[in-house]
């Protein structure tokens, strides 16, 4: 039998796994009647949760959404 030859690195990537060219979506869920609207698609993520602060009202969700359809933040 041969001896195992072991494989180095892969643990540091040359590409990144995103765009730079990110997108950030403002969606609100009415409490009461379960409705989802979408707001708004900022480019950046401070002027989304800006945007989303003057949604905001009492029985609206609001939550921030990115790229990859996950929640990343709740206003």
């Amino acid at each position: 039998m041969g001896r195992r030859k072991r494989i180095q690195g892969g643990l540091i990537r040359k590409k990144h796994l995103t765009t730079d060219s990110e997108e950030y979506r403002v969606l609100s869920v009415d409490c009461k009647t379960n409705e989802i609207t979408m707001l708004g698609s900022y480019p950046s993520l401070m002027n989304a949760k800006e945007e989303a602060k003057k949604f905001k009202k009492a029985g609206v969700d609001i939550y921030l959404h990115g790229d990859s359809n996950r929640v990343l933040a709740k206003v």
